[in-house]
């Protein structure tokens, strides 16, 4: 019985010991990049402008950072204006199809039974 104990005593001890020591390489490897991110702090510099009026910068950037991923370095954005027209209809038009695809289409006509018998007529309900 003392063996037994002896031998969970020490399995448990091996096993704190060993999550011990992750949670400390963990603690250290977060340090490093605390100390890391504290020396690539840079002085804040003030945003540009936007270019056209109306444009977020953040909306900027997206077109920027699409621009330069699809056409490589070296192009510069020399205008962003939004579309003329306005888009309004587009979602109400999208439920309208979306729920109109949820009704039972009554027009495809009977199906054909299988192991012969009829088919009921699931539209009107079993008859009396």
């Amino acid at each position: 019985m003392l063996e037994n104990l002896s031998l969970i005593g020490t399995g448990f001890a091996v096993v704190l010991l060993v999550l011990a020591s992750l949670w400390g390489a963990c603690a250290l490897i977060g340090r490093a990049f605390i100390r890391a991110a504290r020396k690539a702090e840079r002085p804040v510099v003030a945003p540009r402008p936007p270019v056209a009026p109306g444009v977020p910068p953040h909306h900027l950037a997206a077109i920027a950072a699409a621009v330069a991923e699809t056409l490589g370095p070296g192009h510069r954005i020399t205008r962003v204006a939004a579309p003329a027209h306005r888009v309004d209809g587009w979602p109400l038009e999208g439920r309208i199809e979306t729920f109109a695809a949820h009704r039972i289409r009554t027009g495809w006509g009977p199906t054909l039974p299988r192991l012969g018998g009829k088919t009921p007529d699931i539209m009107r309900g079993p008859k009396p």
